[in-house]
């Protein structure tokens, strides 16, 4: 069996070759896939209707012919009162319970014991990754619903460290409670939802902080949430002075991916998820580095089962190899579907306008925007750009041309002071009208 030449692995598993980490792969699943069609009602009925049994599953391919699931299906499951924990593998006593949102609705996920004893040893791999070592103080924040709150402690005792968990989610008014944690705790690790650095650096200022002040002593800062383009890595970098920041991706739904050192993508974490991206139309596998449905896949076989799970994100695959040596193939989620608009003659999300802007205009790297509803509704491109300090003139009538050149639309660009309290990172989508009133 080849195994990869990686210089720091976490334990044998990261050692595999990517072809048997296929291999180790197909195992798990196969044994998952076994146990939902005899004990999982919800998985069995589905089985049936798609004409799919387990025991011909040989190989990763295989998977192609189980039907998929999504958020609506569980939410139809959960309304049926006898047959809502018809997902859920394993004894159901003792377990905790979080939500998971961001598409259509909200649904239960049940997490037991043995859940969390296995998904906390995967999280620590998914953290080593990132660079926590034993010992290193490190604050963390989470909301008590996303499973991520379930498995904190298990990291923290995985590596010996002493650990602070903040409260308070990503919303804004919560941010200083977070910059006294830093400035009392001095962490050296930090993990963070992307949308609350911004709040934590905007309050740190009016305390008449620095980034670099209030960040000086952090050597990594993981940012999770939404995506990140190598622009807003880099204006994080500047803003904070730390050196590495890292990005992480995952769901409630046991989807969990990891920036590596080199920062080339996310790696899967594999002992939490095997992962495809593939074509919203026709189901089969995008090639790599096109845009698909990421379907993803429990390796955990306890608690809530997700078995080739949609969760409405749209993302790329790349099963190259890596220069840090990671078996494990990257991926990296772009956004929702739900989030995605069209205007002239493409579609997009607003990550493709964030990396258009700092790819053609990069002095305007880390300048936060909005993107106008109104805008869309007229086929304009209409963006609400914080005014930046310097030749703003100049910059903004590149930027409108350099746009409108790219995506072949007509584009406007009104500067603004500041922007509405729903600015989280990614540019979202809003009526002038919202936006104005929330600012």
């Amino acid at each position: 069996m080849l195994k990869s030449a990686l210089a720091e692995p976490f334990d044998d598993l990261d050692r595999l070759s990517p072809e048997a980490l296929r291999q180790w792969w197909t195992r798990k699943l196969k044994r998952a896939l076994r146990l939902a069609f005899e004990e999982l009602p919800f998985y069995r009925n589905r089985f049936n209707a798609a004409g799919f049994d387990p025991t011909r599953f040989r190989t990763l391919d295989d998977l192609r012919a189980v039907p998929i699931c999504n958020k609506e299906d569980l939410l139809a499951a959960a309304r049926d009162r006898e047959n809502f924990k018809s997902y859920v593998a394993g004894p159901v006593s003792p377990m905790t319970v979080s939500l998971s949102s961001g598409t259509s609705g909200t649904t239960f996920v049940m997490h037991t014991r043995r859940w969390r004893k296995l998904q906390g040893y995967s999280s620590s791999r998914a953290h080593w990754w990132a660079g926590l070592r034993p010992g290193t103080p490190l604050i963390m924040s989470a909301p008590a619903w996303h499973a991520y709150a379930s498995i904190q402690p298990s990291i923290a005792m995985h590596f010996g460290s002493p650990c602070v968990v903040v409260s308070g989610t990503f919303l804004p008014r919560f941010a200083d409670r977070i910059v006294d944690a830093i400035l009392a705790f001095h962490p050296r690790f930090l993990t963070m939802f992307l949308p609350m650095v911004f709040s934590i650096l905007a309050t740190a200022r009016r305390q008449g902080l620095s980034g670099e002040k209030l960040f000086a002593g952090v050597e990594t800062l993981v940012v999770t949430g939404a995506p990140i383009t190598p622009g807003m890595r880099a204006h994080l970098q500047e803003l904070t002075k730390v050196k590495r920041v890292t990005e992480l991706a995952g769901s409630s739904e046991n989807l969990l991916a990891v920036d590596c050192i080199h920062a080339h993508g996310l790696h899967l974490v594999p002992d939490t998820c095997y992962a495809e991206v593939i074509d919203r139309k026709t189901g089969l596998p995008m090639p790599d580095g096109e845009r698909g449905s990421v379907v993803h896949s429990s390796v955990i076989a306890a608690g809530s089962l997700f078995l080739r799970y949609d969760g409405g994100d749209v993302g790329i695959l790349d099963g190259s190899p890596c220069t840090c040596g990671l078996p494990s193939p990257r991926i990296k989620l772009l956004g929702r579907w739900d989030d995605c608009f069209t205007v002239g003659p493409h579609t997009m999300l607003p990550y493709d306008i964030q990396l258009a802007l700092e790819s053609d205009v990069p002095e305007l790297l880390g300048t936060a925007f909005v993107i106008s509803k109104e805008g869309l509704a007229s086929g304009t491109l209409r963006l609400l750009l914080v005014e930046p300090e310097n030749s703003a003139a100049d910059l903004l009538d590149a930027a409108r041309s350099k746009l409108s050149r790219r995506f072949e639309v007509p584009v406007e660009i009104s500067a603004v002071r500041d922007l509405p309290l729903r600015f989280k990172g990614v540019p979202p989508i809003l009526s002038e009208r919202e936006a104005a009133s929330s600012v």
